[in-house]
């Protein structure tokens, strides 16, 4: 009896041990200010005078494993300056500095290097901009939505490419530590996939009205659809994550600098179209960025490449459907010989035929 008890007290210790050992401890968000008193409830918000629902829920347990757990909610919210607050008017501007102090770094967090990057690019606001094209254009939270980390294969992380962005905001120096910190990326990823990117970048450039509005050009005008019906953009549909999606050409590892290309910085200017290339396509050379991704065979335009295309799609269907009708012809005459078709030790066919 008293071996039976010492055998139940050593379980019961051992299943507690593993049981902490193996959940681990909930992360708790920057809510030091409570917000989540009201803002845990499911149906918060209010309707606006355009008669649109808007919502002010926020997932404390979502928001614990996203990217920005550790930021305090008003070092976002900066307009917030008592709480229970008033209603908000100013939106959050992504600029701000936070009160978050990373590794080896001499002043609080800030995402102004990106913010200036993206200003001075094709998608920035500029003063000569029509209103229609000012209220166009994305900013940091139509692409941005705090993402969540997810387990990704380590075998898939470019260090190269990885230490590159990781230097858009952090400083060059103290690599060890910098190293250390950074190597969260080995384990964790919140970038788009391939995919996700070319579905995102189409929710503008595919809507024709918009484009049109917008006064682009006819290359412009048809990006998309261009994209899709070439190599890179079928390869993505398929689910590639190694084929080019819309910011492997138009943009460096900034990842906002994307310009029109006739822009001297732009990655898909005629000047520097081959170091964008050779960073999948080794051997590029000048006959190489000659090639048009975003071609169009029209048959006006391009009547050699649209009757090229048309006579191997062409031979590609006669030889398929030729084939397939082969295989029925002998099909047919096989049992019509008295042949029987069965698969049995590793023949089709068996019998002996009438002829």
């Amino acid at each position: 009896m008293e071996a039976t008890k010492k055998y139940l007290t050593f379980s019961i210790y051992v299943a507690v041990v593993f049981i902490v050992l193996t959940s681990g401890f909930r992360a708790e968000a920057a809510d030091k200010e409570n917000c989540l008193m009201c803002h845990k409830y499911r149906f918060i918000g209010r309707i606006d005078k355009n008669g649109k629902r808007i919502n002010y829920n926020v997932d404390g347990h979502m928001y614990t494993k996203s990217v920005h757990r550790n930021v305090s909610c008003r070092d976002c919210h900066t307009n917030i300056k008592k709480l229970p607050h008033d209603p908000v008017t100013e939106e959050v501007n992504c600029a701000n500095q936070c009160h978050v102090k990373p590794p080896f770094a001499e002043e609080n967090f800030s995402h102004k290097k990106i913010i200036d990057s993206y200003n001075e690019s094709v998608h920035g606001v500029k003063s000569e901009d029509s209103p229609e094209l000012q209220k166009a254009k994305p900013y940091c939270k139509f692409c941005h939505l705090n993402p969540i980390y997810t387990r990704v294969d380590e075998k898939r992380i470019a260090y190269e490419e990885t230490l590159a962005r990781c230097q858009n905001c952090h400083q060059k120096n103290g690599v060890t530590q910098a190293y250390k910190h950074m190597t969260h990326r080995l384990r964790h990823k919140t970038s788009r996939s391939p995919q996700e990117i070319v579905s995102l970048c189409s929710k503008c450039h595919q809507d024709v009205d918009l484009m049109k509005t917008l006064k682009v050009s006819d290359v412009s005008m048809t990006a998309v659809e261009t994209y899709n019906h070439s190599i890179h953009g079928k390869a993505v549909a398929l689910g590639s994550q190694e084929a080019a999606d819309c910011i492997s050409c138009h943009a460096s590892n900034t990842l906002h600098d994307i310009y029109k290309k006739d822009h001297a910085t732009a990655t898909v200017n005629k000047d520097n179209l081959k170091t964008t290339c050779k960073q999948c396509h080794k051997n590029t050379n000048d006959r190489f960025i000659e090639i048009a991704v975003h071609s169009r065979i029209d048959r006006n335009e391009k009547p050699a490449l649209f009757f090229a295309s048309f006579g191997l799609k062409l031979a590609l269907f006669a030889t398929v459907f030729g084939l397939l009708g082969l295989l029925s012809l002998e099909t047919y005459a096989r049992k019509k010989n008295g042949l029987k078709w069965q698969i049995r030790r590793g023949t089709t066919w068996r019998g002996e035929s009438k002829r």
